[in-house]
């Protein structure tokens, strides 16, 4: 996997940036942000808001805008919240894992994304990021300098999975990037981020620029609406963090999942 220097008109703050982003060139196969909300406490306020429905969702107006204002800080949200907004809320099975793609952003040639990975109804696993080991407290963030209190008797993966019986099951999403017309990719540098919540589901978040292989000058143009092409897998993890990727225990479940987004709110 080839990683390039993505600059951009903001920077995350090193801790996070060290912690979580990676920037490709194709499918993922193989000033500092003031934080005044903590993650667990934002995630409470987003679902709190969006329960109250169409009034709240006005005025709050993106999830993405603020997961990216949370990640960047605030002048990235209130950047985000001038560029063409696009409720989703799709949502795809795969094994015993539900994503959905809960909204989007275009602002000035690039393409904003966030929804939740959990697990479905009645399934019994647990969820976990390719990043947490399977002895790591689980459904914290750890590694993005968030000023966490974690229990000592805080379980981990591995022992909240061994409490119900259940699988441990690693889950990904992350963007390919816009379908042209004739069918090809229009993405160049891919950013992203995928972040466990308290409740066992994890949050995804994606970012990215036109171009491709050939033509690292394409770019993404405004448009009515953009067929989104999502990268989703998952896999199991046994309790001594293996990835059962091959045979004979070869549990690797992919595919990729175009979504059209349409913008609702057209900004400046």
């Amino acid at each position: 996997m080839k990683q390039t220097d993505w600059q951009k008109a903001y920077a995350p703050s090193p801790e996070k940036l060290e912690a979580r982003v990676r920037y490709t060139l194709s499918r993922l196969d193989a000033p500092t942000p003031r934080k005044h909300h903590t993650l667990r406490v934002l995630a409470i306020t987003l679902a709190a808001l969006l329960a109250l429905g169409g009034a709240a969702y006005a005025v709050f107006r993106s999830q993405t805008a603020e997961w990216f204002g949370w990640f960047y800080g605030n002048d990235t949200r209130d950047k985000l919240l001038t560029g063409d907004l696009a409720p989703v809320g799709q949502s795809y099975r795969l094994g015993d894992v539900i994503y959905t793609f809960e909204d989007a952003i275009y602002k000035d040639g690039t393409v904003y994304g966030t929804g939740t990975m959990r697990a479905a109804d009645g399934a019994n696993i647990v969820l976990i990021t390719e990043d947490y080991g399977v002895n790591e407290p689980a459904g914290y963030t750890l590694h993005y300098g968030e000023d966490e209190t974690i229990p000592d008797d805080a379980p981990s993966y591995a022992e909240l999975a061994q409490q119900t019986g259940a699988k441990i099951i690693l889950a990904r999403c992350v963007a390919n990037g816009v379908i042209n017309a004739d069918g090809t990719l229009n993405a160049d540098c891919i950013g992203y981020s995928e972040i466990p919540q308290a409740d066992g589901s994890i949050q995804f978040m994606f970012e990215f620029e036109g171009g491709s292989p050939d033509d690292r000058t394409m770019t993404i143009e405004r448009a009515d609406s953009y067929d989104v092409s999502l990268y989703i897998a998952n896999w199991e993890v046994n309790q001594y963090g293996e990835w059962l990727r091959e045979e004979p225990n070869n549990t690797w479940l992919k595919t990729d999942w175009v979504v059209t987004v349409t913008p609702e709110s057209k900004g400046e």
